[in-house]
C-alpha cells in the first residue's frame, strides 16, 4: 500500500468513528485534497520545492508511538524546562503522558472537545485562517485531521511566568513516518506567554512532517 492509500484509509478510519463537530470541515479538506493532489512545480509557491517525489516513499501514517518514553526526549528538553509548561506530540499526535501543564491560566485541551464546549465559537471563528492563503493539496491534506490536533487558550489579560515548550518528536526508529500536527492558538487581547517550538527525530528512517 503506498503513501497516499494509507492516508485514505485513516481518514475513512477516524471518521467512520467519529461524532466531532469538526468532521464537516475535514471532510471539505480531504475532498480538496483529493481534487488538488502533492504540490508540483506548476503552484508558484512550490515551485522551487518539489515534494512529489517525497510520497513515493512508502510512510506509516499512525497515531502516537507508546514506545516513546521520557528518558528517550531527556536529551533534547529545552533550557529552562523545569520552569515551563512542555507539550509534547509524537508523529504529530499530542502526548499528555509525555507533558507538563505547569501555568493553571493555560488551557490546553483537543480541538475536538475545544469544538463542542465553551470555547467552540472560537474555535469556529479562528480555525482554518490559513486556508485564505495556503490553497494547495498539502495544506488540505493538514486540514483533514484537525480533530487530532489540540487547543492552547490564554484568556483575556491573564499573563504566564512559565513558557511555553512545543516539542515535535518523529519516532522514526521503526517504520517511515508522515506525521501532521495541527494547532489553534489563541491568545486573547492583553494576555502575554512566551512560546518556543523544536522539532526532533528518534531513529534513521525516512520521515515528513506536515
Amino acid at each position: 500500500m503506498n503513501t497516499i492509500d494509507n492516508i485514505k484509509e485513516r481518514f475513512h478510519e477516524l471518521q467512520s468513528g467519529s461524532n466531532n463537530r469538526l468532521k464537516p470541515y475535514e471532510q471539505n479538506a480531504f475532498e480538496a485534497f483529493n481534487r488538488m493532489g502533492i504540490p508540483t512545480q506548476k503552484h508558484e509557491e512550490w515551485k522551487y520545492t518539489r515534494i512529489g517525489s517525497i510520497f513515493n516513499n512508502e510512510f506509516v501514517f499512525k497515531p502516537v508511538s507508546t514506545a516513546v518514553t521520557s528518558k528517550d526526549v531527556d536529551s533534547i528538553r529545552l533550557p529552562g524546562n523545569q520552569q515551563a509548561n512542555e507539550l509534547f506530540f509524537v508523529n504529530g499526535i499530542y502526548s499528555a503522558e509525555l507533558s507538563t501543564i505547569r501555568s493553571k491560566e493555560l488551557v490546553v485541551q483537543s480541538l475536538q472537545e475545544a469544538s463542542a464546549n465553551e470555547f467552540s465559537n472560537i474555535v469556529s471563528k479562528h480555525l482554518g485562517h490559513s486556508s485564505r492563503y495556503a490553497k494547495d493539496g498539502i495544506h488540505a491534506l493538514n486540514s483533514a485531521f484537525v480533530h487530532e490536533g489540540i487547543f492552547i487558550h490564554l484568556a483575556q489579560g491573564k499573563i504566564t511566568e512559565h513558557p511555553v515548550y512545543i516539542y515535535y518528536i518523529t519516532d522514526a526508529r521503526e517504520a517511515n513516518v508522515l506525521s501532521q500536527p495541527r494547532n489553534l492558538v489563541h491568545i486573547s487581547e492583553r494576555a502575554e506567554v512566551e512560546i518556543a517550538e523544536t522539532h526532533y527525530t528518534l531513529g534513521v528512517s525516512e520521515s515528513f512532517t506536515n
